[in-house]
């Protein structure tokens, strides 16, 4: 059933709690909370037309085995447009560090979600160690946030043990640590997509990785549901953080995504068909994903994806307009960006989001499943 949604603005002085809530976020949402993905954005798509302040360049075509395809061969090529161009439009990159080139791998000939031995860790640490200082001291000043691999908890995107991905988190961190102090590594994003991303998380940190990480990252994907969806995973992910002794550290959903059907009525991917198909008509659906997500204290969300063509897109794949779908960004932003004490409650299958927005008035947000 589509959910009723009510919204409402005005200034008031008292706020009744509903049974259950989360807690407040009294610091205000900064343009980089809103993160997008970007595919092509030096081969062809037009830069977005919604407000953001991160991007997270996965599927981007600028991993290791893409600017390292040969031994000391590299082609910094394309990495090199999509900074420029964060540049000129004042956003910061996120660059994950994955994607061992074949002639790296550990397991050259193992398949992966890319080419042959992609997912494995290098057979040679010095060989990473050499990646990683080499994009590192390029691009010194221009890109501060580094994110170690992508989803190592699924098996075509990582292969090896827990213990090896501790070691190449924690040689990037002395690595870029000593480039420049202020770059931030932030941990390997394990995937709602498997379900042991929980464990797995709690794994990594138990094993040394709290150590060697500035940020903790995590994909809350919850395609077949709602936004509402994301609160326990949450919820479950800062327990872990609080179990391990980094519940300091800012939390980052790196990759979450849902399925918006094209509006030029071209069919989606067959990979989405399982993926509950979200209406357009759902006004709220953007700010709600946003808003909760907040509330829990997570500080990024980078919604996958712009440009993605197999569903996720948030632009029609034939002919890159943007779907309308794309208001609820515009919509989500102007009312969030700037914002503080944000907090959202639930009373059984109603749910209410208040927050202050930036020219000091309160607001409400409230809606039923």
């Amino acid at each position: 059933m589509k959910p009723f949604v009510t919204i409402r603005l005005f200034t008031f002085a008292v706020w009744c709690l509903y049974a259950s809530s989360a807690t407040a976020q009294s610091d205000s949402i900064p343009k980089e909370f809103f993160g997008l993905h970007i595919h092509r954005a030096d081969q062809g798509t037009a830069w977005p037309s919604v407000p953001f302040g991160s991007w997270r360049l996965w599927d981007a075509y600028v991993t290791w085995a893409d600017i390292e395809p040969t031994r000391g061969t590299w082609n910094f090529s394309r990495l090199d447009r999509d900074v420029a161009l964060a540049e000129q439009h004042k956003v910061e990159i996120l660059l994950p560090l994955a994607n061992t080139p074949t002639w790296a791998s550990a397991r050259p000939n193992e398949a992966s979600s890319y080419k042959p031995g992609n997912a494995s860790e290098p057979a040679n640490m010095d060989d990473w160690r050499r990646y990683v200082r080499t994009v590192g001291e390029r691009y010194k000043g221009r890109i501060r946030h580094y994110e170690i691999w992508n989803e190592p908890n699924l098996k075509s995107h990582y292969s090896g043990t827990i213990s090896k991905v501790v070691d190449l988190a924690c040689e990037a961190y002395k690595i870029l640590k000593s480039i420049d102090p202020q770059n931030q590594v932030v941990s390997p994003a394990a995937s709602t997509g498997a379900t042991d991303h929980v464990e797995y998380l709690d794994r990594f940190l138990a094993s040394g990785g709290k150590n060697c990480v500035d940020i903790v990252a995590h994909h809350f994907y919850v395609t077949r549901y709602d936004p509402e969806a994301l609160v326990p995973i949450i919820r479950d992910v800062r327990k872990v953080m609080n179990k391990n002794g980094v519940s300091e550290k800012p939390l980052w959903n790196t990759e979450t995504g849902w399925r918006f059907g094209n509006d030029d009525g071209s069919p989606d991917h067959q990979m989405v068909h399982k993926y509950k198909k979200i209406s357009a008509d759902d006004t709220s659906f953007m700010f709600k994903a946003f808003a909760l997500s907040k509330a829990e204290g997570v500080d990024r969300f980078y919604w996958y994806s712009w440009d993605n063509p197999y569903g996720l897109g948030l632009i029609d794949a034939k002919s890159g307009k943007p779907k309308r779908v794309v208001r609820q960004w515009h919509d989500a932003v102007d009312r969030l960006l700037g914002a503080s004490q944000v907090h959202c409650s639930q009373n059984r299958h109603n749910w209410s989001c208040t927050f202050v927005r930036k020219n000091g008035t309160r607001d409400e947000v409230s809606w039923s499943e």
